[in-house]
């Protein structure tokens, strides 16, 4: 079977795993790394580990600007402060932990190779984490925060391996000399990304052309990305920011279509890229325990309970002093309102590692090592295997009972219901404006088959007006079960008259009262009400 084959068959498989468990709590991420786990043997498929740079450059990209131009800066800005500890001081502090606790534990690896592991390993992966807080219902600020980490600790990690790398290639580091870098690195990037963002932005604005526009959105994080990598940073940052400035700036003067469309095209690419890469990564075991198969298993064992206990552990070990020593240590910080202990456990215990990691780990130079005679870059994919294989496991499954244990779905219902009280009193307030408008239009038009148009706008804007009225009158907060009671027979009802709609207008096509023209923009409309219940 042909690479494509194999490619096709693979997407085949992410389909069913994902339709089989779309109701589970258990992440999909986890499925597809077992699942690849059991189609290993049978399957020679070595995408990520002959072509590591595949996921770096083309995956990566994809997906960090896909997250970053639909996140709010507004809400990014108010967690500023949580979302720089965690994506740049976590990471550090991990890498360190994990470079410490292998140097003491095993003399023999040298000191560039401990940093290079603890690098690898020190990034949680946005991907499995969002992934697992949509299904969940994580509150609002857990979500942002952790979003805001997964879309920036790639840049922290990624820059520490490299420094790392040049260190054990050369054996030469200077402190003062990374530091400047890195700093110059962020900077660059940062100015980069906005300028381009702003570049790209306005000249999309002017786009009518909805594939057109969809082409220049798909190329954006690739502009973004590989020159800033060429030219010696990360890329990452350059192609966050470019995201940040075009979702936040420009994207809502996009016209309606492209709009639909990009939201379209962006789930499904990002659907489709995360679930490659997990099932990739179970399909890469069977190479991976070949590679290592000669090191006896007690040193395996050993080496990875030690780098796993120390992400784990090391992220409690962060986020709870962070959190609240600065609160007990300044007066300043003590005015401020203290998180709930119960919120501060669910970032510590979202730790889950993803492919970004193996990825990186499969760049690593093949040097043979004094323990064992195994290989330097076999070790690190086996330890980075280890990792997310047991991150998924222990925190994937356990989140949700976590989340329920501690209560903190309660709030998150809470916040639904202001949501919703919120979204209805803004459809209010548009319908209002609306209806002036009209009625300040209808007094300068002399027109009176116009006024009769007017009229009868104004007419259907108020009945909506009152519905949504009477919707905001009668809301109340209700219990996780009632509200998914509810929104299911709402769904259904929605859905019912819908499909007499659709059957009536497949009547009206058989017997050639409209054209097909005619009959696609009405199946459109249909679709559109559909997809958003209305």
């Amino acid at each position: 079977m042909s690479q494509i084959e194999l490619l096709v068959l693979l997407f085949g498989i992410v389909a069913i795993v994902g339709f089989v468990v779309r109701k589970s709590v258990i992440p999909t991420s986890l499925f597809l790394v077992i699942t690849g786990i059991i189609l290993a043997p049978p399957i020679d498929f070595p995408l990520i580990s002959e072509h590591p740079e595949l996921v770096l450059n083309v995956f990566l990209p994809l997906l960090l600007y896909q997250i970053s131009s639909f996140t709010s800066w507004r809400e990014f800005k108010k967690h500023m402060g949580p979302i720089a500890l965690l994506s740049v001081g976590h990471v550090i502090f991990i890498t360190i932990l994990v470079a410490c606790l292998i140097r003491y534990f095993f003399p023999q690896i040298s000191w560039p190779l401990a940093f290079i592991i603890g690098a690898v390993v020190s990034p949680p992966d946005d991907v499995a984490i969002i992934s697992i807080a949509e299904k969940i219902k994580l509150p609002s600020r857990i979500v942002t925060i952790l979003e805001g980490e997964g879309i920036l600790n790639d840049a922290t990690a990624l820059i520490l391996f490299r420094f790392s790398i040049a260190a054990f290639i050369t054996h030469q580091f200077i402190l003062g000399k990374a530091i400047l870098t890195f700093v110059l690195m962020v900077v660059a990037e940062t100015l980069y990304g906005v300028v381009l963002g702003h570049i790209l932005g306005k000249l999309r604005v002017h786009m009518r052309d909805s594939l057109l526009h969809m082409v220049v959105a798909l190329l954006t994080p690739f502009i973004a990305y590989l020159p800033a990598e060429r030219l010696g940073g990360c890329g990452v940052i350059a192609t966050v920011v470019s995201g940040f400035i075009i979702g936040n700036c420009y994207a809502i003067y996009f016209t309606p279509e492209f709009r639909l469309l990009s939201r379209s095209v962006w789930s499904t690419i990002s659907f489709m890229i995360q679930s490659l890469l997990f099932i990739l990564v179970g399909v890469n075991i069977d190479s991976i325990y070949q590679s290592i198969s000669a090191v006896p298993i007690v040193n395996l064992i050993k080496f990875l309970a030690i780098v796993v206990v120390a992400v784990v552990v090391g992220r409690f070990l962060w986020v709870f002093p962070v959190t609240y020593l600065p609160k007990l240590l300044f007066w300043r910080k003590a005015k401020e309102a203290y998180p709930s202990w119960q919120s501060t456990f669910i970032i510590s215990w979202s730790g889950m590692r993803g492919a970004i990691s193996l990825a990186a780990a499969l760049a690593v130079p093949s040097v043979a090592l004094p323990i064992d005679n195994i290989d330097a870059r076999d070790l690190v994919t086996f330890l980075v295997f280890g990792v997310i294989f047991f991150t998924l496991i222990l925190q994937g499954i356990s989140l949700s009972w976590v989340t329920k244990w501690l209560g903190t779905q309660k709030h998150r219902n809470h916040e639904l219901y202001l949501e919703k009280i919120s979204e209805l009193s803004a459809r209010k307030d548009m319908t209002e404006g609306a209806i002036k408008w009209l009625i300040e239009h209808k007094a300068f038009e002399e027109n009176q088959d116009i006024h009769e148009e007017i009229d009868l706008h104004i007419k259907n804007y108020e009945l909506l007006k009152n519905q949504l009225q009477e919707k905001i009158n009668s809301a109340h907060p209700i219990e996780k079960e009632e509200e998914e009671e509810l929104s299911i027979e709402e769904t259904n009802l929605s859905n019912e008259t819908i499909e007499i709609e659709k059957n009536i207008l497949l009547d009206l096509w058989e017997q050639e009262k409209i054209s097909l023209a005619v009959r696609n923009r009405l199946i459109e409309q249909l679709d559109y009400r559909a997809k958003y219940n209305i």
